[in-house]
């Protein structure tokens, strides 16, 4: 009989690599379409990131809200809308558009990081001073994480005590700036984990939920990439890759399966009319 993990069943090990693929291929689709439309601002490629925002964002509750580091499209369909009304405010954008709507679960996006961070960090207080147990997920690319914002931010949050989970995002080249660590002399707990490892990611924001939830307070969840011990390959190991070795080595899917996952979303993508 094959062993399941209770902490990560296998209908969820799928359910998590569907919907980083998802994202993958509409990441890759918009790209064409701005490139074609030619629309301004552009989006932000977030490829690479799958791992980090769908493993820290795929069981948020009704009422939860996320603080996005980008204006992107792909979060949306983590948050539960589909790539086919996606495509359709994709496609109606033009040269010149201003912004791109996003759902009620997410805040505005604002540029300037450090106003991005206080309206968050209102509407975790919002939530707490309602006494509802809701959280606010904070997405922080690690370019912008810069010490001074951080310091102010969580020393404020951990003095409120604030339902908030700081995701740090990785870039490509960029280097750890050790949040994790930093957020420990703050006085939130940091945890250092894998960009590239999704059922990691996944089981750390469960539990930084569950303390979030019961009112512990904040928690900085910092995606590092990690670079390979082989000498032969210097570049971190792609989040989807790892995630289908995952599903192969537990026997929750074949390569057949993953291949017919991908090429459906493809063939949907490809064959709608824009």
């Amino acid at each position: 009989m094959q062993f399941e993990n209770p902490l990560v069943p296998n209908k969820k090990l799928r359910e998590i690599f569907v919907a980083m693929l998802a994202i993958r291929t509409l990441d890759k689709h918009a790209e064409a379409l701005q490139r074609k439309k030619k629309i301004r601002p552009r989006f932000d490629s977030i490829r690479g990131q799958e791992a980090c925002r769908v493993g820290t964002a795929i069981e948020l509750g009704q009422g939860d809200l996320v603080s996005d580091s980008q204006a992107t499209p792909e979060f949306e369909m983590i948050l539960g809308r589909n790539a086919g009304s996606l495509l359709k405010r994709l496609a109606a954008l033009d040269a010149d558009s201003k912004t791109f709507s996003l759902s009620e679960k997410q805040l505005p996006w604002i540029e300037d990081i450090e106003d991005r961070l206080r309206m968050a960090m209102g509407a975790a207080l919002s939530f707490k001073t309602l006494k509802r147990a809701n959280i606010v997920v904070t997405y922080v690319r690690s370019r912008e994480a810069t010490g001074g914002i951080w310091r102010r931010t969580l020393t404020l949050a951990a003095k409120l005590d604030l339902p908030m989970i700081f995701v740090v995002l990785p870039e490509r080249d960029s280097k750890s700036k050790n949040i994790s660590r930093k957020a420990r002399a703050y006085g939130v707990p940091g945890i250092p984990v894998d960009a590239s490892d999704a059922v990691a990611i996944y089981r750390v924001t469960q539990e930084s939920i569950g303390r979030t939830r019961s009112g512990d307070g904040p928690v900085v969840i910092e995606c590092i990439r990690y670079r390979p011990k082989s000498k032969q390959d210097v570049s971190p190991l792609d989040p989807i890759d790892q995630m289908k070795e995952v599903l192969l080595a537990r026997k929750v899917g074949d390569k057949a399966w993953m291949d017919r996952v991908e090429g459906a979303f493809r063939k949907g993508l490809t064959t709608r009319k824009l």
